[in-house]
């Protein structure tokens, strides 16, 4: 059986969207799904404004979509670190010998594009698992490209790229 590892930093909707993509290639094939979670290195804050609690939506989503998987009997588990993020997917990855890494990026223009993909790259190198990408549609301009029967831009589900090291 494969095993996929799903990190995640903090939750968000680029974990929550890897997160889905895991759960639907596992319906289509015998996957293991390891879900790591991160906890916050900072200690809690009384900041209403504060990550923790921005990430509390997110938290519910992924436990309704957690909770939607097992009923359908989805092999999942769920892993706890307080580790380094980085250090902790590639250690992981390693000892528990998954075939995949499975991560979402945003789009090229988001703030935190750079950061995250250093961090891909950086897996990339230290792991020999194949790493699948899970990218948002480019927005283009669609003038000219309209159908008469779909007056609607084409779908945004997400982009997914395929990338094995030494490729």
């Amino acid at each position: 059986m494969n095993k996929i590892l799903v990190p995640i930093q903090q939750f968000s909707w680029l974990s929550l969207s890897a997160s889905y993509f895991a759960i639907e290639f596992a319906k289509r094939s015998p996957t293991k799904i390891q879900f790591l979670i991160f906890a916050e290195t900072s200690g809690e804050e009384k900041d209403p404004a504060s990550p923790k609690k921005k990430e509390e939506p997110w938290r519910r989503q992924f436990d309704g979509l957690i909770q939607q998987a097992r009923e359908e009997k989805i092999d999942l588990e769920l892993f706890f670190s307080n580790e380094k993020y980085l250090e902790g997917v590639s250690q992981f990855a390693h000892d528990h010998n998954t075939a995949r890494i499975i991560i979402a990026l945003p789009q090229v223009q988001d703030t935190i594009y750079d950061t995250l993909i250093q961090d891909v790259n950086f897996l990339r190198s230290q792991v020999e698992n194949q790493i699948v990408i899970i990218k948002p549609k480019e927005e283009r301009n669609l003038e000219g490209w309209k159908t008469i029967a779909s007056e609607s831009p084409p779908s945004s589900r997400p982009r997914i790229f395929f990338d094995k090291k030494g490729s």
